[in-house]
């Protein structure tokens, strides 16, 4: 097998390049899962669709622990050895972690699939048992998954999660829609119409799972370039206990700070519509102002997601940079990292609020929840900032502190559901979702600076970045503003789904091209930044085009 030396400079262009096709995964696979609920419930009716997200809730939280912090818990103790040279090692973590999961994963499928019944009770859905049953199915393949996905990150192989999660995801939807039609032409009953959906939760597992394994097979045929440290040296193997020791401790708080995040939705499953009723709603009207909320939640999360994705592939390299003692390596990492969420979560909030309206109504035919959809636009910026925070403290080896504040935030939102929801409605929630995750986002940034200060200089920066920034959020949100109207007016006489189609497309367009070019003429972005993304290295058309923007930037 060809070998290599293993570069000793912290970052470059290639780290980008992973978070980025991580970030374009989960961003694509988000989206592929956002907008399959649109044909559930239009072919469906409600009550699958409630059904459904009844049931969703429920398996999320049980999904993501297998996941979403299973493969960064392994790839930080994969890229641990692989920093220090210890290939057998990080292969020995693999082993065992499959181990670890394969049996965790058994034992939350029987809880499922025993348990379905008084699952189904407790929800108050008695429907819903023959579609926990079949969601539990999934719990055979993630933690397998899971475990792959980890060791290819923790090796900086991006590709194969990257092609995984897609393929899962695309398995699921496409599963879903077969079974949907079909269920509707055979005239099932709800409850056997939801649990022939929820069976794209296992049919993409499996998808995902055999994904991972061709392309872990691909790049043995290619004799995958093996990393080497700089000198060999010979590492004294630990015992099986004290290795399985090791990953149930780094593996629990990261575990455990994942599925903080899905309690988010199950606290506003059980208390909402409850607190909608107590307010003087009838059943059927909270239930149904519970769904316009949800309208929001969906694309909050699916710009978390995104972020999440793309923060996921730091984890291994700051690890490395710890284990090296390159401090500046991590410093320089951690704040693009940091840039980048600002950058990121930013747009994705004021261009979400501003066009709060025509999304809405493209994507669920009428303007319903509206305002807190916009409100929750700006929980987005939370939301990335916690994600991306979160991401660094764990690839620094603080793996408890994101754990606790997610829960500290899940105790906010809960608090202000009960407090604002009586009186302000699903607005109260939203208000309740920005505090919450605002919070979680400041307590990881307090965290961060206590592990890693930063040095006076880039301290001193902070203001005159946050003012560019400003202004470039503000150039944008003029730009938008200006064209939705234009649009607004030119479409009058359409439907209202392809009129709001038809202005929210090009003012989304538009409003990133106008943000990005805005960052770098006002001095937000330097090329250092920019070049470090795929596509924009230095030479590069892009590059050209933006060093024309301002070119007496500093690089």
């Amino acid at each position: 097998m060809k070998t290599v030396r293993r570069k000793s400079e912290g970052g470059g262009s290639a780290l980008w390049q992973g978070a980025a096709l991580l970030g374009g995964a989960a961003l694509l696979s988000k989206v592929i899962g956002t907008f399959q609920k649109i044909p559930l419930q239009n072919l469906a009716g409600d009550q699958v669709f409630g059904l459904y997200s009844a049931v969703y809730s429920l398996a999320v939280m049980w999904m993501t622990l297998a996941s979403a912090g299973v493969p960064v818990a392994v790839s930080v103790l994969v890229a641990e050895r692989s920093a220090a040279g210890n290939e057998d090692g990080a292969r020995r973590v693999l082993r065992y972690s499959l181990g670890v999961l394969t049996v965790s994963g058994l034992l939350a499928f029987a809880i499922l699939m025993l348990g379905a019944d008084a699952f189904a009770r407790w929800m108050g859905v008695g429907d819903a048992a023959q579609a926990i049953r079949t969601s539990s199915l999934a719990l055979l393949f993630a933690p397998m998954t899971a475990a792959l996905r980890g060791y290819s990150q923790g090796r900086m192989r991006m590709l194969a999660p990257a092609v995984s999660q897609l393929s899962e995801q695309t398995a699921r939807v496409a599963f879903m829609l077969i079974a949907l039609l079909w269920a509707i032409d055979s005239s099932w009953s709800p409850g056997a119409t939801a649990a022939a959906v929820h069976g794209g939760l296992a049919v993409g597992g499996a998808a995902g799972l055999a994904a991972m394994l061709a392309m872990s097979l691909r790049d043995r045929k290619e004799g995958a370039p093996r990393v080497e440290p700089d000198a060999p040296k010979t590492f004294e193997p630990e015992s099986r206990s004290a290795l399985l020791r090791r990953i149930v401790a780094v593996a629990l708080p990261v575990a455990a700070g994942s599925i903080v995040a899905p309690l988010f939705g199950l606290i506003d499953a059980f208390t909402l519509p409850r607190l909608l009723q107590h307010a003087g709603a009838t059943a059927a009207e909270a239930m149904a102002s519970f769904g316009e909320y949800n309208r929001g939640i969906a694309l909050l999360q699916l710009i978390v997601m995104a972020a999440g994705g793309a923060a996921g592939a730091l984890v291994p390299a700051l690890t490395a940079a710890r284990t090296r003692g390159d401090l500046a390596g991590q410093r320089e990492q951690a704040a693009f990292a940091l840039r980048l969420g600002w950058w990121f979560g930013g747009a994705a909030a004021v261009g979400l609020a501003l066009l709060a309206g025509p999304i809405n109504i493209a994507l669920f035919a009428d303007a319903h929840g509206t305002a807190a959809m916009a409100i929750l636009a700006f929980a987005a910026l939370g939301g990335t900032l916690q994600a991306v925070s979160a991401s660094l403290l764990q690839g620094l080896g603080d793996l408890r502190s994101p754990a606790v504040h997610l829960a500290a935030a899940m105790l906010v939102k809960a608090a202000l559901n009960a407090l604002l929801a009586p009186s302000l409605g699903i607005d109260g929630a939203a208000i309740a979702a920005l505090a919450a995750y605002g919070s979680a986002a400041l307590l990881n940034a307090l965290a961060l600076r206590r592990r890693m200060p930063p040095r006076p200089a880039v301290a001193g920066t902070a203001s005159r970045s946050g003012a560019r920034l400003a202004l470039a959020l503000g150039a944008m949100a003029a730009a938008v503003a200006l064209l939705a109207a234009l649009l607004d007016a030119l479409t009058r006489g359409l439907g209202p789904r392809v009129a709001a189609l038809l202005t929210a497309l090009p003012c989304i367009a538009a409003g990133a091209l106008v943000f990005a070019a805005a960052l770098v003429a006002f001095g937000a972005a330097a090329p250092r930044d920019w070049r470090a993304l795929p596509g924009c290295g230095e030479g590069s058309r892009l590059d050209r085009w933006l060093r024309r923007l301002r070119p007496q930037q500093p690089l």
